[in-house]
């Protein structure tokens, strides 16, 4: 179990490995698929900015966030696949091939958005499970624009 404060910094280090994979993506396919992956590196580092937001706001409030206790290890193991798929992609595994590149980033947001949604437990303050929920939606919208 890891404390709220763990949860948000590592939910935000996911959505930066995602900007980060969207940004070399980007930059390995040309016309329609690059201007898709631009969109959603902008977006996940939206995402990653919002998570800094929202942590600085509850450290001022510590009661709605101090005694609960978030279980991570989804998350851990997403942080390890996407840096996986990051080096995997610098490495140029999808060039060439933008459906495949497509269909792999479709993959992790399906398991980005899974993450979030199991992120937090029913006891976690309201306004903190609806903005993990609110960027499972955001992961899920992604998910439809990947598959086309």
């Amino acid at each position: 179990m890891a404390s709220t404060y763990q949860l948000l910094e590592k939910a935000e280090r996911l959505e930066l490995l995602a900007h980060q994979i969207y940004v070399v993506l980007a930059g390995r396919f040309g016309g329609e698929t690059r201007e898709l992956f631009r969109r959603l590196a902008a977006e996940e580092e939206q995402h990653a900015a919002r998570i800094r937001l929202l942590t600085a706001r509850y450290r001022q409030d510590r009661k709605l966030v101090a005694s609960l206790a978030a279980d991570t290890t989804l998350m851990d193991r997403l942080l390890i696949e996407a840096e996986e798929a990051l080096a995997a992609a610098t490495a140029g595994a999808w060039d060439g091939d933008p459906k495949a590149a497509l269909l792999g980033a479709a993959e992790l947001e399906r398991r980005f958005s899974q993450a979030h949604a199991q992120a937090l437990s029913q006891d976690a303050h309201p306004d903190l499970r609806a903005f993990f929920e609110q960027l499972a939606e955001q992961d899920k919208a992604h998910l439809v624009l990947l598959q086309g």
